[in-house]
């Protein structure tokens, strides 16, 4: 905590920064006692610290805070010399006033120390170490906006107009009398044309240290631009609270937009028009960057799932980054917020306050869940309690939205009644969805959980050495293959029956007229809670999607699902089988068509009815290289098909970036998919090869990861071998502006290289 102690030993790190993920992962390393190791993946816990000294002249009368978006573990802080706070959780942010600790720079510089303790899970899955979410140092005056003080609301909304509720609180830090007023500016969009101006109705003097005033005003807006699913239209606020002669004493802007959900029993309306929930579960994880994702990172995970068809995302379990709501925001997707724990202690009910406060004017936000599976707790006097006192804090901060809580066993009782909507957890999975539905008739139902569809890339049967589950193994194998402590199927009481046929599952849960909405578990692959719980797995295997964004073959079932009005039919497995030839394999297909044709080598080998929007082929295919068909009817109608061709000996490497152009932020990110092909472009599905990177002029590689779920390497960055002929590779883009070219070079295979441009 002094500035003359040394930190040269002391690594630099950018900010944010998960420590954890450039670890490896083992299972000796020691964990809390009945904790499964595998819940966070293996890696190690710890403790680190992290040091910041630099100078800073306040000017006269400013205030200064630093606050901290989030850091992993239990988090402890001392600003020179100064213990100055703590922060309980991984989720929440912390923000600490330290204008009366600050040094002017003449005495010389400000030390701040953060001790980040990871020592102890707080989830059962990975939670990453460190500072990993942003970090502000803010500034303002002693009259200001208050922290998350602004709250938006469009109650009433036509073709014509849509009217505008704000509601402002005002902190007064001085100890002098204060008059001021408040001023709303609308534009159409950051910087565009203004919309609209009001005032607040009346002066407000405050006059005690510490104290806070809510001004109101209204506005309407004409000819609205409505935000909508897939169309995040935006206005932007800008508060400006003045004082009585005219000077501004604060201004804040925030970005809001013009729409209004009502809940059906079928769905949700978005500004009177119909939508089906088609979610998806996330955790915050990725690939190379454990939680410490940068911004885009966080937007193109978004786009991931919004590419399948995707139009809602739960956070589970816990609250997000803003960047994170920020992007969906302009996005037009939907979010499920989730508080952490079922608690009203005080850390807890600042946490959900904060939350709510925070995200309340957000157009994505759709729901605020109260708890997940606090089984303990859920058909108790004390859960009723608890949960009574957590949706009053809600609705006193949140005029406009429900409440749901995750449950996942009993549902017929007083505790599920008590929130707007009834949150149902593997309900299709067990085979009670419509039994469940009739304890709460009259209030909307969603499975805020359902599906559990272990699956990884490329990957078909169940290799329980390897740790990987497959596109034909069952869920049961991967949940009661685990070490102990027992997995979450020790919670599986012995009377529930589990339907293991998923994709059924998921078509009546998708489908289903009594239900709004389904989030699939899960999206996207993640770190920790690995699928089979037990060494070597360390990724959980549960995504469409795998830890680097390639989709598996249940992403083709969610795709059938999620876009019913476009027809598509996706045959697996791969037809490249080297020394199976004349051997029968299995062969099965995702559609949302009614019959679909196999066609092997020009030769129709079977045609089936799909069911639950699968076909599995009776008696299976017999293999000849060559080209495997699929093709989908509607009636005789052929609307889709799939082929896929066996491929020859590898030959050249191919690189496909999702952008080509990033920004010279100096934090911007390209990711670039590198394939091993044959000589014609086809993908060798089984390929393992290393292949060696290097990149050149303005950028860096940030890491490489391959996906496979069983690695325990995730701090790659030169080299890495592909995982079933794939592999991931992450581009920074330096603050120079410029170009970097990435090549990729592999023994005995055809190098490639691609160029970005940095602006």
């Amino acid at each position: 905590v002094r500035p003359s102690s040394s930190d040269t030993k002391w690594e630099a790190v950018e900010l944010p920064h998960d420590w954890r993920i450039k670890t490896k992962p083992s299972p000796d390393y020691p964990c809390p006692v009945d904790y499964p190791k595998s819940w966070q993946g293996f890696f190690p816990t710890g403790v680190a610290y992290y040091r910041k000294i630099f100078s800073y002249d306040a000017k006269q009368g400013q205030r200064v805070a630093i606050t901290f978006d989030g850091i992993a573990g239990f988090s402890d802080i001392w600003f020179n010399g100064h213990w100055v706070g703590q922060q309980s959780t991984c989720y929440s942010p912390i923000s600490i006033d330290i204008s009366e600790f600050l040094r002017p720079a003449s005495d010389g510089p400000n030390v701040l120390l953060v001790r980040a303790d990871s020592s102890e899970g707080e989830g059962w899955w990975y939670e990453g170490g460190g500072i990993y979410r942003h970090v502000w140092l803010e500034t303002y005056q002693n009259v200001h906006v208050a922290r998350n003080g602004i709250y938006v609301r469009t109650p009433t909304i036509t073709e014509d107009e849509a009217l505008v509720f704000v509601q402002v609180e005002i902190q007064n830090e001085s100890a002098d009398s204060t008059s001021f007023t408040m001023e709303a500016v609308i534009e159409e969009e950051e910087g565009g044309p203004e919309v609209a101006r009001t005032h607040s109705t009346m002066p407000v003097t405050n006059s005690s240290l510490g104290t806070s005033s809510v001004l109101l005003a209204e506005a309407t807006i004409k000819n609205p631009k409505l935000w909508e699913i897939g169309n995040g239209r935006q206005y932007q606020l800008t508060t400006n609270i003045k004082a009585g002669d005219g000077s501004v004493l604060d201004s804040v802007s925030l970005k809001f937009g013009v729409r209004k959900l009502e809940w059906i029993e079928n769905g949700i309306l978005v500004n009177g028009k119909w939508v089906k929930i088609y979610g998806a579960n996330l955790h915050q994880d990725w690939a190379v960057y454990g939680v410490a994702l940068p911004d885009r990172v966080m937007e193109a995970k978004l786009e991931l799932c919004a590419e399948m068809g995707v139009n809602a995302v739960r956070t589970a379990h816990h609250p997000p980054t803003p960047e994170l709501v920020e992007h969906a925001d302009r996005m037009g997707m939907l979010l499920v917020l989730e508080h952490r724990l079922l608690t009203t202690s005080s850390f807890s009910l600042d946490q959900l306050r904060s939350q709510v406060r925070r995200f309340r004017s957000q157009p994505s936000v759709l729901l605020w869940s109260l708890e997940n599976e606090e089984m303990d707790f859920q058909g108790t006097a004390v859960g009723r309690q608890l949960l009574s006192r957590l949706i009053q804090e809600v609705k006193a901060l949140d005029l406009d939205r429900l409440t749901n809580v995750g449950g996942v066993l009993n549902l017929d009782d007083d505790y599920h009644r008590l929130p707007d909507v009834v949150g149902m957890h593997y309900r299709c999975f067990f085979g009670v969805v419509d039994s469940a539905i009739a304890y709460a008739p009259s209030k909307p139902h969603i499975l805020d959980e359902e599906g559990l569809y272990a699956s990884a890339r490329g990957i078909y049967q169940y290799d329980k050495e390897r740790g990987y589950a497959g596109s034909f193994s069952t869920i049961l194998d991967v949940l009661q293959n685990t070490e102990k402590p027992a997995s979450n199927a020790a919670l599986i009481p012995p009377n529930f029956q589990i339907t293991g046929n998923i994709p059924a599952n998921l078509t009546q849960a998708y489908t289903h007229p009594k239900v709004s909405g389904t989030f699939v578990w899960a999206g996207l692959d993640y770190i920790g809670e690995p699928t089979p719980q037990r060494w070597p797995a360390t990724t959980s295997s549960y995504g469409a999607k795998d830890l680097i964004g390639i989709p598996k073959d249940f992403y083709w079932l969610l795709r059938s699902l999620f876009r019913p009005d476009k027809p598509i039919v996706h045959a697996y497995p791969h037809w490249t089988w080297p020394g199976k030839e004349d051997q029968r394999i299995p062969c099965r297909a995702y559609t949302n068509c009614e019959t679909v044709e196999f066609v092997v080598n020009g030769t129709v080998v079977a045609k089936q009815s799909a069911s639950g929007s699968v076909v599995v082929v009776e008696g299976d295919v017999e293999y000849q290289p060559g080209e495997l068909v699929a093709r989908g009817y509607r009636g005789s109608e052929l609307v889709a098909e799939h082929r896929q061709v066996t491929a020859k000996q590898a030959s050249k490497l191919a690189l496909l970036p999702d952008r080509t152009t990033i920004s010279s932020s100096g934090s911007d990110v390209s990711f670039i998919r590198v394939a091993i092909t044959d000589e014609d472009g086809n993908l060798i599905p089984d390929a393992s090869n290393i292949i060696n990177f290097s990149a050149s002029g303005s950028g860096s590689i940030a890491g490489v990861h391959n996906a496979d779920p069983s690695t325990d390497v995730y701090d790659a960055i030169s080299a890495i071998n592909t995982f079933n002929g794939l592999v991931g590779v992450y581009i920074k883009g330096s603050k120079t502006p410029g170009e970097v070219t990435l090549t990729a070079s592999a023994e005995g295979l055809e190098s490639a290289s691609i160029t970005l441009s940095i602006s």
